[in-house]
């Protein structure tokens, strides 16, 4: 059977539930029943909202393109916007058909509630005759004023995100076909964890990136390699063996770790510039975090520093943000929980970012809390991982002569878990 979404928006990867609902309505202003007796029923604006790189502008761009009829953007670099909003709504109400493109529409509206009223006021004018439809995009849907979010107005919301791994998948897929390149079938996989939970243009990116370093010569480690270079940046080389060893010592603690101990947190690969390193960790998916895949992510970000502390007896290396990530953990876990004898936490349902409806004192009280919070997963990460320094050796060893490590890399040098 035919994939409707196989013919639908072809340059925009995954998203086929949104692909699927765009359908219809595009089917809706095109089908001259509808137009005709349910006119007054169709949807006068739709909201694309996500992170940046998401997507949004190419969705919409690409979805306006399958109207035939004239597509009218307001850019809000005008002295006057108030001005500009109104020309542009003026032209689009004398044409048959027409489209509306307000790009970034929470950064226009957020601080201005003249021209939201305005916004308003437009959307609501067009019941009668609804040949203007309104297309927008916003990072975050929660900076978009409620009136404007109500029916009649941008009361189909999308949030535009690739949605697991087989949307990933396919994103993978269709930017390595654009790209030109033929990676090994056997590959794919590897790439899927390595970009799930990425942006459409982070993987656009690191491909088309890869392809221009390497051209027909590109294999995967290039592709993964560029996207660590899109993270990080370019990152100084430098000819000392000590930190050198130490950044591999750490990058290998962060892999051993999450090899024998952790189970709700699988790990990818690793990879070493000079004074650089990182390694990649994917949290399992869960709607609210549990407090147990919390513990094996805070014991992760740990598990570099102490591995530097069991072979040098000293932390250096990448230490600082492992620490402020692991606080970071901590912090959402007393706010989620109440851990620690801090009663009181955030009025949002589990889960929520650190101080959100906290006072001053309250966040005092958490700080103090994670504070210790991060002391006892620290004691407990270091207690297991002395029994395994001399495999954290050995994988630095490797990772010292082969500048990098695969996830299958990694399993074979540290062996079976028992």
């Amino acid at each position: 059977m035919e994939n409707k979404n196989d013919t639908f928006l072809p340059k925009v990867y995954g998203l086929n539930e949104v692909k699927e609902e765009l359908r219809l309505i595009r089917g809706w202003y095109k089908d001259p029943n509808t137009m005709g007796k349910r006119k007054s029923m169709l949807p006068k604006g739709l909201l694309f909202y996500g992170r940046p790189g998401s997507g949004k502008t190419m969705l919409m761009r690409e979805f306006s393109r399958r109207f035939d009829c004239p597509v009218y953007e307001i850019e809000g670099n005008s002295k006057s916007v108030e001005n500009e909003l109104l020309e542009v709504y003026e032209k689009a109400s004398k044409e048959a058909m027409a489209i509306v493109v307000i790009d970034e529409m929470d950064k226009l509206v957020r601080k201005d509630d003249k021209l939201s009223r305005i916004l308003q006021a437009q959307l609501d004018g067009f019941r009668e005759k609804p040949c203007v439809l309104t297309l927008a995009t916003a990072n975050e849907r929660r900076d978009i004023p409620e009136a404007l979010l109500r029916e009649g107005r941008f009361d189909r919301q999308f949030r535009i995100a690739l949605n697991g791994p087989k949307e990933t998948e396919e994103a993978v897929r269709g930017f390595l076909l654009a790209a030109g390149l033929s990676i090994k079938e056997e590959d794919i996989p590897e790439l899927i964890d390595e970009f799930d939970g990425e942006t459409p243009i982070h993987i656009a990116s690191s491909i088309n990136g890869a392809a221009l370093r390497k051209g027909d010569e590109c294999g995967i480690d290039d592709i993964i390699d560029s996207s660590y270079f899109l993270h990080r940046g370019i990152m100084p080389k430098r000819e000392d063996l000590e930190v050198e060893r130490r950044t591999a010592v750490h990058e290998a603690g962060h892999a051993a770790y999450l090899h024998f101990f952790a189970r709700r947190i699988t790990y990818g690969r690793i990879y070493f510039v000079g004074e650089g390193g990182g390694f990649t960790s994917v949290r399992q998916k869960e709607k609210v975090p549990s407090v147990e895949s919390i513990n094996e992510r805070i014991q992760t970000d740990l598990a570099g520093l102490i591995a530097e502390e069991l072979v040098f007896g000293s932390h250096d290396v990448g230490s600082g943000s492992d620490l402020d990530d692991a606080h970071t953990w901590a912090f959402k876990l007393v706010n989620m929980t109440g851990i620690n004898g801090v009663d009181e936490h955030c009025q949002k349902p589990q889960w929520c970012e650190p101080s959100e409806q906290l006072s001053q004192v309250k966040v005092h009280n958490f700080e103090t809390a994670s504070e210790k919070y991060v002391l006892r997963q620290y004691k407990k990460a270091k207690r297991r991982m002395r029994k395994v320094k001399e495999d954290v050796i050995r994988l630095s060893d490797f990772l010292l002569e082969n500048k990098k490590a695969s996830k299958q890399d990694i399993a074979r040098v540290l062996g079976p878990v028992d």
